[in-house]
């Protein structure tokens, strides 16, 4: 169907035109002109109308003229996106926002006009959508809906930086079927429903994904529903009277304006007359006109007298009828919000089917969490078990040496042999002590809450280097993809900076591309930025490095031995974190010392204290002494954050 949208310049209005329209300052006309500019507008200005395949602009003998881009029309002219339409040389402007072609009934071109047929009824739907990455909801209405960056978009999305959003990027429109339905407008980088490319038109449902361009934003469907069925657009009137009656009624509109400019009204009453009967002529009347000339003159002028000795009471009337249509329309405005109000109250279909599919997404998300506190919880328990059985071991050891000792002193050897076998039982002694109490912090912190409620922000961290595969673990600090890992996970002294980066979530299988924002290899600090990130991530983080005590138990949540290992002993491909239990050793400004175990893949992974805090960043095992790990303070990571992030997180 052919469309054209034009919006006026001084009040930001926008008018949407969908067959033939007239332009003026009568009641009656489609689009009505008003304020002080419309002052040199006249009653019946101008027209546009679809002629044989094009929109085309027509003077309907204004007195002041209708200027196209700033020149007075002669003829009609055809419309195209840009023109500025005038209506006087001083009076209200339009520009023309959009224009579709299609296929239309050949009709004659002003003068001569007929009017034309009563316009067809279109379906308009409303739809609401849920931007996942900003929050932010849009809002649009009608038969045709353009999503894209461009102005004459109904859901514009130009407040995105990402620049795979095209000007128009796609159509949300009436279906042959009479529902809507999307389709791609040509993009650049393409449409997706659900995470699938669009290739041809289709239906669109409550909770559909649209994705504009690969990695661009995403919009869910959030509200959905139709609007009553409405013309496309007014029929024009006043174009051509008919009748005799009509003429006249033209003839006295012409004669009260003119009287208002201070002129004189008899004249302008006849001078109409006679366009009227000019206007006939070309209709190949003219016999008929030369009879009833001097009939329609006499006519004419005792109407005018009449209209006269009558015109304070038609302006009494004028006024009273002009006031019953504005209680008329503000009564009609209180029923559309009480009908609105029920409406919502009535909860509609589409809340409730809105509201379902929460529920169902709540009920995956809870089975997820309680996946991660089962797994979590054998793998503690698992630890515990071997930390109980090395602990009753040490015991044996201890008493082992005891009864060396005293076997010693009964065969009462040198001084220097019993002094050696005491040294060593002590030294055992205090160990057993240290791993008992060690256990005994162990198993007074929750572990297994901290990694159910965060583990879903750790990720397995993959990178090419050289041609070479290498694995890591990072965390998610931000809700737009921000993460911290080590240096030397996504480079090394060698190659600076790594060809590749894929990330991938814990319980997740499809891996996301990354960038490196910043990175201190004297720190082994590096931060991150997945792109188009839409997941969880961690806030209880001590920026300010306060929240760290020696001998306090901890916990490191990742990947150790890499994707291989996370993947192992699952029937999907999922990825899944593990836990290393122990206490914090030592703390200094620069590190944080962590007695538990950690091999290679673990580094990068968020240490936890036990109110589950991320405290630090580890870094790497003790090759000399197995079982001590060092990791970095978060508060080091700071100056690597742009501003924009460091306001996000209030540093």
């Amino acid at each position: 169907m052919p469309y054209l949208k034009l919006i006026e310049i001084a009040t930001g209005r926008v008018v949407e035109v969908r067959g033939s329209v007239l332009l003026g300052r009568h009641p009656d006309a489609s689009i009505v002109l008003a304020g002080d500019a419309a002052g040199v507008v006249s009653a019946s200005h101008a027209e546009i109308r679809y002629v044989q395949g094009t929109w085309r602009l027509g003077d309907l003998g204004s007195r002041n003229g209708t200027f196209l881009n700033g020149e007075r029309l002669t003829t009609g002219a055809p419309l195209k996106v840009g023109d500025r339409l005038s209506l006087g040389a001083s009076g209200p402007v339009l520009t023309v926002e959009a224009v579709t072609e299609g296929i239309a009934p050949t009709v004659p071109e002003h003068p001569g006009l007929a009017p034309p047929e009563r316009p067809a009824e279109v379906r308009a739907y409303a739809v609401s959508l849920l931007d996942l990455t900003t929050g932010k909801r849009y809002e649009g209405k009608g038969a045709r809906i353009r999503l894209g960056r461009g102005r004459e978009c109904e859901i514009r999305l130009d407040s995105t930086p990402d620049l795979t959003v095209s000007r128009i990027h796609a159509e949300l429109m009436i279906g042959p079927a009479g529902g809507l339905v999307v389709r791609d407008a040509g993009s650049k980088h393409g449409t997706f429903v659900n995470g699938t490319r669009l290739t041809r038109p289709l239906p669109v449902r409550l909770g559909d994904q649209l994705t504009l361009g690969d990695g661009g934003p995403t919009l869910v469907i959030e509200g959905l529903g139709t609007l009553p069925q409405m013309p496309v657009a007014r029929r024009a009137a006043g174009v051509r009277p008919p009748t005799l009656i009509g003429a006249v009624g033209v003839a006295i509109a012409r004669a009260k304006a003119e009287s208002r400019r201070g002129g004189r009204p008899s004249t302008a009453f006849l001078k109409a007359m006679a366009e009227q009967i000019g206007n006939d002529s070309r209709r190949k009347v003219r016999w008929l006109t030369a009879l009833i000339v001097p009939v329609l003159l006499l006519l004419g002028g005792a109407v005018l007298g009449v209209y006269w000795l009558l015109s304070s009471e038609v302006e009494q009337t004028e006024t009273l009828r002009r006031t019953e249509a504005d209680s008329a329309r503000r009564a009609t405005e209180r029923l559309r919000q009480e009908l609105a109000a029920a409406r919502a109250a009535a909860a509609p279909i589409s809340q409730v089917e809105s509201l379902r599919a929460q529920l169902e997404s709540a009920r995956t998300r809870t089975a997820e969490l309680r996946g991660a506190f089962d797994r979590a919880q054998v793998a503690l328990s698992q630890q515990l078990a071997a930390g109980e059985v090395r602990r009753v071991a040490a015991q044996g050891e201890i008493q082992r040496l005891r009864d060396e000792l005293g076997a010693a002193e009964r065969r009462a050897p040198s001084a220097a042999v019993i002094d050696s076998l005491r040294q060593a039982v002590t030294i055992a002694e205090l160990r057993n002590a240290g791993f008992d109490a060690k256990l005994r912090a162990i198993r007074g912190t929750d572990f297994a809450s901290i990694a159910q409620q965060y583990q879903g922000a750790v990720c397995l961290v993959t990178v090419e280097l050289g041609r070479q595969y290498f694995s890591g673990t990072g965390f998610v600090i931000s809700a737009d993809g921000y993460m911290l890992t080590n240096w030397h996970v996504v480079a090394d002294s060698n190659v600076a900076r790594a060809d590749t980066i894929w990330i991938t979530m814990a319980d997740h299988s499809e891996a996301r591309f990354a960038d490196v924002i910043a990175m201190s290899q004297p720190r082994d600090i590096a931060l991150l930025k997945i792109r188009a990130y839409q997941g969880p991530f961690l806030t209880a983080v001590d920026w300010r490095g306060l929240k760290a005590r020696q001998g306090e138990p901890a916990a490191l949540i990742g990947f150790p031995a890499g994707g291989g290992f996370a993947r192992s002993g699952s029937r999907s491909a999922l990825v899944r974190t593990s836990m290393t239990a122990g206490i914090i050793s030592r703390v200094t400004d620069d590190l944080i010392q962590f007695d538990g175990m950690t091999i290679g893949g673990s580094s990068g992974s968020p240490l936890f204290n036990a109110n589950g805090e991320v405290i630090s960043i580890h870094r790497a095992g003790l090759p000399q002494a197995p079982g001590f790990a060092l990791s970095v303070p978060l508060k080091h990571a700071i100056p690597l954050f742009p501003e924009p992030l460091k306001g996000q997180l209030g540093l």
